[in-house]
């Protein structure tokens, strides 16, 4: 008697082949935009009018300074990225908007009356808008 046993194997050659070419295309999505350079002019608003402008791609070295603002804020800027590191405001979603560094990226403290505005160049390889 010969006995035939039936394995039911959970990941088939098919699924993996499958699943690597799902990352081979995330991959060349995610990663090039990662990496371009860009440059980008930071615009920075206080009660609606342009008190600095800073040109991201001239930056060597992170420095920060505070805003004349009431709740106050403060804006650190390093090499190509910008970003609110500290605010006095309740809520702290000028801080949750992480480091811009791409032209069109945006982020406000509505309380304290500021806004961070990238422009630039827009790069013809990245996407017009991100979601997260």
């Amino acid at each position: 008697m010969s006995s035939k046993i039936k394995t039911n194997s959970f990941i088939k050659k098919a699924d993996v082949i499958l699943f690597i070419l799902l990352l081979i295309t995330c991959a060349i999505l995610i990663l090039p935009s990662k990496f371009s350079k860009v440059g980008a002019t930071a615009k920075i608003y206080l009660n609606g009018e342009i008190i600095e402008s800073i040109d991201l791609s001239t930056v060597k070295e992170t420095y920060s300074f505070e805003l004349d603002s009431t709740p106050s804020v403060e804006i650190t800027v390093e090499p190509n990225c910008i970003y609110y590191s500290k605010a006095d405001c309740p809520d702290k979603l000028c801080i949750n908007c992480g480091r811009l560094s791409h032209p069109g990226d945006t982020a406000a403290c509505l309380p304290s009356e500021t806004l961070i505005v990238l422009e630039g160049q827009k790069d013809k390889d990245q996407p017009d808008a991100l979601t997260y």
